[in-house]
């Protein structure tokens, strides 16, 4: 198998709106609205963003399937936590998708010779296609209303070939013997699809379209969406989320649309035959036309690669789309990112600012880290400032996620009042305190952040706060993983007591008693 990258995260009914830029006036010194974050003043000419996640983070968490699936819930048990709510049910079988071949453009379906293939019309007229060697290549194409069948001749021009089809009816090219058609894409490359390939007529053009069934298409859906060796739970649950998806997409697709979805991340991405694997279609096989629906109708079941830790709320009409915390997306891999952007980047992007003072966190959805998904960003400068969505703030930086926070410049600069961990240190006496500098950067860590220092660590996410961790327990700690371990970020500052040292964490408390070895006690 290929390597895999991260899962594909945005879908086309879960991107953000981008919104209109709304300028205004603004400086450091404004009132802060009680839903945002505190301006941050960028340092060393850098701003420096910490988030978690990969996607829109709506549904399910691709990652969160994998790590549930490792915790010993069933396919079942998966999609049920990621869309309560909802039931699974039985689609009729042998249904029917027309799925957009987006990479083919030219208007032309062109198709490579082999045995077997024919052509037949909606009226059920058949033409078969000979495969001597003066057939090259087979296409399609659309003259006026009508279609015309060609064929490259071996003087490498196009000649007409006699037919009684009705060219003014729906052609479908498919192949008798392999049920499979190699089309031939405009690059000069070949993609093998099953069962059947369309030239559809739109009002200004001519669309090639791969008309198969549902089982058939998820062979090629469910592997590119997650890889076919992940936990055998986890893509029977990409199995039900995609075919679920795949069948409420062809529902709201009107009878006289050209084809039901496309084979992108704006639908789901689509590879044919190319992207089969054989312990994906089992996967397949062993949730045949299962589906979810709620209140008797199909489920909009949105999937994304990660939603670091926190999934994000549907809104009102999608219920089962739901805000909630997820123990299951960081079991796999730490799910936590950092970007730092330089002021140049920012001022380039939003040049009507001039120079810029500070970027600020006006608004967020509540839900999860850091107070939630990040809904509107001020970004001000000496000539005024902008505020955008974001989404709108994500797509043109590029980052993973909504779910991040700004902390700053580069974190070697300890002057810095933007971080919690370097507001506790200050706190703590900065520089003078027994624990001295930090001896590093900080961190973006599981989610959260960290700022190491030669004896110590403090560790805070939005729901903990910062804490010092020191001595035995801190060499326990850091031993077990530190927050990517079993007991996630502390809770509370190390503790002294007659007998030893303690501290409380996210799922559980460490122990160390002086001259004996440390307990670790989950729960």
């Amino acid at each position: 198998m290929p390597t895999f990258p991260q899962p594909k995260a945005l879908r086309k009914a879960a991107t953000a709106a981008l919104g209109a830029i709304v300028l205004t006036a603004g400086t450091i010194g404004s009132a802060v609205p009680a839903n945002a974050d505190a301006a941050v003043a960028p340092k060393s000419s850098q701003v420096t963003i910490v988030g978690a996640g990969w996607g829109h983070g709506k549904g399910m968490s691709q990652y969160g399937a994998y790590g549930a699936a490792t915790k010993g819930l069933d396919y079942k048990e998966i999609v049920d936590f990621y869309y309560p709510g909802t039931t699974l049910e039985n689609l009729p079988s042998g249904n029917q998708l027309k799925v957009l071949i987006s990479a083919d453009t030219d208007g032309i379906l062109h198709f490579r010779p082999v045995a077997g293939l024919r052509v037949r019309d909606s009226a059920g007229a058949t033409v078969s296609l000979p495969t001597a060697d003066k057939y090259r290549k087979w296409r399609i194409i659309k003259s006026g209303g009508k279609r015309v069948l060609q064929y490259l001749t071996s003087s490498s021009k196009y000649a007409n070939y006699s037919n009684k089809l009705n060219g003014a009816r729906l052609w479908l090219v498919e192949n008798t013997k392999t049920g499979t058609v190699k089309l031939a894409m405009p690059d000069g490359s070949t993609r093998t699809y099953r069962q059947k390939l369309a030239l559809k007529f739109t009002s200004t053009s001519a669309k090639t379209v791969n008309y198969v069934t549902m089982e058939s298409y998820l062979r090629g859906v469910v592997p590119a969406e997650m890889p076919a060796s992940w936990a055998f739970e986890a893509v029977k649950a990409q199995s039900v989320a995609a075919r679920t998806y795949a069948a409420k997409l062809r529902s709201t697709a009107s009878d006289s649309a050209a084809y039901d979805l496309c084979d992108t991340s704006a639908c789901q991405v689509y590879r044919g035959v190319a992207g089969e694997y054989a312990t994906s279609d089992k996967a397949i096989a062993a949730t045949a036309d299962k589906v979810l629906e709620y209140k008797g109708k199909l489920a909009l079941t949105m999937f994304s690669s990660s939603n670091g830790g926190w999934s994000a709320s549907g809104g009102s009409d999608y219920p089962y789309l739901k805000a909630q915390k997820d123990p299951y997306d960081g079991v796999k891999r730490d799910q936590s990112w950092s970007v730092t952007l330089s002021t140049s980047k920012i001022q380039k992007a939003y040049p009507s600012i001039g120079t810029l003072k500070y970027v600020q966190v006006t608004d967020r959805d509540g839900d999860g880290t850091y107070g939630g998904r990040v809904e509107m960003i001020k970004i001000a400068g000496s000539k005024g400032s902008v505020s955008v969505n974001g989404g709108s703030f994500k797509s043109k930086f590029g980052l993973k996620e909504r779910l991040f926070k700004v902390v700053g410049g580069t974190a070697t600069d300890t002057t810095s009042t933007t971080s919690a961990n370097y507001l506790r240190w200050q706190e703590l006496g900065g520089a003078d305190n027994a624990i001295g500098s930090p001896v590093g950067d900080e961190k973006a860590v599981a989610g959260g952040l960290r700022l190491e220092f030669a004896t110590a660590d403090l560790w805070w996410t939005a729901d903990t706060g910062s804490h010092l961790i020191t001595g035995d327990v801190r060499t326990a700690y850091n031993d077990l993983g530190g927050a990517a371990s079993k007991l996630g970020f502390p809770k509370t500052d190390v503790s002294t007591t007659d007998t030893g040292t303690f501290a409380d964490f996210q799922l559980g408390r460490i122990t160390c008693t002086t001259g004996a070895d440390c307990v670790v006690s989950y729960g």
